[in-house]
């Protein structure tokens, strides 16, 4: 029994590994499909923690979908500043949530159904319109239709910071949610014709089912071996 066991706990780790990629992406290889603007005159929607002005913060959002269970450990933006921008030097930290709609997160951010916080990358690759920046997250969700946005933590004295627009994916929509209402947006909730430029890395999570076939098969060859 001992056997059938590890057999199937280094099975599973092996089934998890083999389908480890890249789940969503809407960042694409060149950053060709990053345009210098879009439908609103905008190539980049704010989504950032203003430090000691919360009625001002904002996310923007987009949605994708989960066939299955899954694990994302990698969450993947390309940024750019605006406004009073003085730089990436300005930028404190970064916040990752998911909610599963962006009325919820117009409602206010303890609806999350995940909040990760991370620290700023030590150096940003330049990418099509913007700064690609890269985070190792641990989030587990079900299979569904899912919103993600990324913060940046900067107080307003540095400026803005947003998520730069992507022609990859359908159809084009995203959201900006402000539930402090600091922007005075109808419902604190904003949808946009665009699509954003997010990129999650992950796997499906291997279900009970695929545990039993590998026992009953290692079975199977311990009692061909003792015959």
């Amino acid at each position: 029994m001992a056997r059938l066991l590890a057999a199937c706990a280094l099975a599973s780790l092996w089934s998890a590994s083999a389908r480890a990629g890249v789940i969503w992406d809407q960042i694409g290889a060149t950053g060709s499909d990053l345009p210098a603007t879009g439908p609103e005159g905008f190539y980049r929607y704010g989504s950032q923690v203003f430090a000691g002005e919360p009625q001002f913060d904002l996310i923007a959002l987009d949605d994708f979908t989960l066939a299955g269970e899954s694990r994302i450990d990698r969450f993947e933006a390309v940024i750019q500043g605006y406004g009073n921008w003085s730089g990436t030097g300005a930028i404190q930290g970064f916040v990752a949530r998911v909610f599963a709609s962006p009325q919820q997160a117009a409602a206010g951010w303890s609806n999350a159904v995940a909040t990760v916080q991370l620290t700023a990358p030590s150096a940003y690759t330049a990418f099509g319109t913007g700064l690609l920046c890269g985070f190792d997250v641990d989030i587990t969700l079900g299979a569904g239709r899912w919103f993600i946005g990324l913060q940046a933590i900067m107080p307003g004295s540095g400026g803005q910071v947003g998520v730069v627009i992507s022609t990859l994916g359908a159809p084009a929509q995203a959201f900006q949610a402000n539930p402090g209402g600091g922007f005075s947006v109808p419902g604190n909730l904003i949808e946009r014709p665009v699509n954003l430029a997010y990129r999650l890395g992950g796997s499906a999570v291997p279900g009970p089912g695929a545990c039993v076939m590998l026992v009953v098969a290692a079975g199977f060859l311990e009692r061909r071996r003792v015959s």
